[in-house]
């Protein structure tokens, strides 16, 4: 196959936040941010009626016997609604754990327990051990309860092993009462907030980042966010029937935003807050900016989620949603003038009954279109996960993207010529399952490399489109992929890291005369920007097999990301060269 390239001269300008992400603090998002390597660690429920014990956690001993107890004490807490008392009787002391910690050899690990005794001081043997029954213990450490209020008591434990299934375990061994209201195990020498996964984020040069979510704003309370992080106990989320973790919050969040150059995207609760809460958070991300000795950033405040639909709660009419900005809004705008509000703007919202659908957008833009700075949508494609997929229907939803957000631009600036288009979700969805026990998973592979390529290059041919943001950067369908002590970098990350250089750039209309995959999907896509630096031309040679020759209109170098399957992940190497041999399945950026 050959295909030549014609460029025409810039046209408009598309901007870096094209190539946003979504960090949703929800599932196992928070834990992939942060050095723990506990879970629940403020001993929420439910807890296990045979044994009386949070989940996650676990008896020390397989029985118990009546000199054993214990109990999930509502009321009797520091941060939550409840802590967990350990009770020993009959001097055969007793105990908690948790399996399948992932260790490696040469850490030293912190221990920090909140605890509180009765009526007398208490020892705690904190440990480490392999899972293997009798084998020999890999560290531990006596702390000494001494006082019947909160408060904090820290070892260390020094790791000799590399282990992933090994078992963390707080045990009483003297007849007594303790309860912990928080247990924390994490690297000793490192912050709250994993650096390695920061060094991931900078090299993806993340332009904006939406938080804390989109489903679980509607139950995101942000004041729980702030403060101490031993204060900060997990939540119900009556979305997802998960629980919404606090332990990456607005203050670890925001110091990501300032310390990488991030434009923050802050989603706001709509459903289970208010406006005066709405406008207290503003105030705070103001405050917070001004006592680092910073002017607050120009930042997105988006209003809700997906209210639209039956499945959020706080689902309401496009009439209630107008008179809902009119209420956010100002007061937002108050306290943080910087503020660029992002508001939903589906055409079509459902109805009370299944099957029933209702205008949105419009009443949207008729009852609060002044009060609107970028129209946003959210989309997502689907594709069954075969090992050869069909990737002229793939690449053809990825058009059906572009043209609803178009016409999304459009009634956008037909309403005010100011206002812009976004998009807050935009996906390939083809593994990942709500309750699939694997952690919202998406395999992502070349097929969605292809895919993203495509809907970058629709971004920038929609002039009046703002926002984008990808779903999801960490752990759910994430980009990058956070359980322990590792970090992996998915096929997709390689992908936005080579469009990155690209944006902020002025667009280059592409015409390519080349073969078709199928009736209007043509194998080569291409898409070209100028920045200050250089001029960047995209080509994507779509083909599941044949490699494409192109002709450029100018000598140029730059890499390619060969697929080495469809299923797989890429091979990368140096091009350059007038005419190209673009292997199959490959995305190429060459630079002139």
């Amino acid at each position: 196959m050959t295909a030549t390239i014609r460029l025409a001269d810039p046209t408009h300008l598309a901007p870096a936040t094209l190539l946003g992400q979504n960090i949703e603090t929800t599932l196992d998002t928070v834990p992939g941010l942060i050095t723990e390597r506990l879970t629940n660690g403020h001993f929420r429920g439910p807890v296990d009626p045979r044994t009386g014990i949070a989940d996650t956690w676990a008896p020390a001993w397989g029985f118990n016997g009546p000199a054993r107890r214990y109990a999930v004490v509502e009321g009797m807490y520091l941060s939550g609604a409840q802590s967990q008392l350990i009770g020993a009787g009959e001097g055969r002391g007793a105990g908690i754990c948790q399996i399948g910690r992932k260790i490696r050899a040469g850490e030293t690990l912190q221990v920090e327990i909140w605890a509180r005794t009765q009526h007398k001081p208490l020892p705690l043997v904190v440990s480490l051990r392999p899972w293997k029954a009798g084998a020999p213990v890999y560290a531990e450490a006596t702390v000494t309860v001494d006082k019947v209020y909160w408060a904090q008591y820290t070892v260390t434990l020094t790791v000799p092993a590399d282990d992933d299934e090994a078992v963390f375990g707080v045990f009483l061994p003297e007849d007594g009462q303790v309860f912990l209201d928080s247990v924390s195990l994490r690297p000793a020498e490192l912050p709250r907030v994993r650096p390695d996964l920061l060094e991931h984020f900078a090299a993806l040069r993340l332009p904006v980042l939406r938080f804390p979510g989109g489903c679980v704003s509607t139950a995101y309370h942000w004041q729980r966010g702030t403060g101490p992080a031993h204060l900060r106990a997990p939540e119900l989320d009556p979305v997802f029937k998960w629980d919404v973790d606090y332990a990456f919050g607005t203050d670890e969040y925001l110091e990501l935003c300032l310390a990488q150059g991030i434009t923050p995207q802050i989603s706001v609760n709509i459903t289970s807050a208010t406006p005066d809460d709405a406008a207290a958070w503003a105030a705070y991300v103001a405050d917070w900016f001004r006592a680092r000795g910073v002017e607050p950033p120009p930042a997105y405040w988006q209003i809700g989620n997906e209210h639209y639909g039956a499945w959020e709660h706080g689902h309401m009419t496009g009439e209630m949603y107008a008179a809902l900005l009119r209420a956010f809004v100002p007061p937002i705008k108050a306290a943080y003038p910087g503020a660029r509000i992002v508001a939903l703007g589906v055409e079509q919202a459902e109805g009370d009954r299944a099957g029933e659908s209702q205008s949105w957008r419009s009443p949207v833009l008729a009852g609060a279109g002044e009060l609107i700075d970028v129209l946003c949508i959210q989309f997502y494609c689907g594709a069954p996960p075969v090992s050869r997929p069909d990737i002229a229907a793939i690449i053809t939803q990825a058009k059906g993207l572009a043209d609803t957000l178009a016409a999304t631009a459009r009634d956008a600036r037909a309403c005010r010529p100011a206002m812009r288009a976004g998009i807050t979700e935009w996906n390939l969805w083809r593994t990942a399952g709500h309750h699939d026990g694997k952690g919202f998973l998406e395999i992502y592979d070349v097929t969605h490399g292809l895919f993203v390529a495509s809907v970058l290059h629709h971004f920038t041919r929609i002039p009046d489109l703002e926002l984008a943001n990808f779903y999801h950067l960490l752990n759910p369908m994430g980009v990058f992929l956070c359980h322990g002590p590792e970090v992996v970098a998915t096929p997709t990350a390689e992908v936005f890291r080579l469009y990155r250089p690209a944006f902020p750039g002025r667009v280059r209309p592409v015409t390519v005369d080349g073969p078709l995959l199928a009736p209007d999907v043509p194998a080569l896509d291409a898409t070209c920007l100028a920045t200050d630096d250089a001029t960047y031309l995209f080509l994507v040679n779509r083909s599941l097999d044949d490699p494409l020759t192109v002709t450029l209109p100018v000598p140029a170098s730059g890499v390619t990301l060969a697929g080495r399957a469809p299923d797989a992940g890429w091979d990368t190497h140096p091009v350059s060269g007038e005419t190209l041999t673009l292997p199959p399945m490959s995305i190429t950026r060459v630079a002139w």
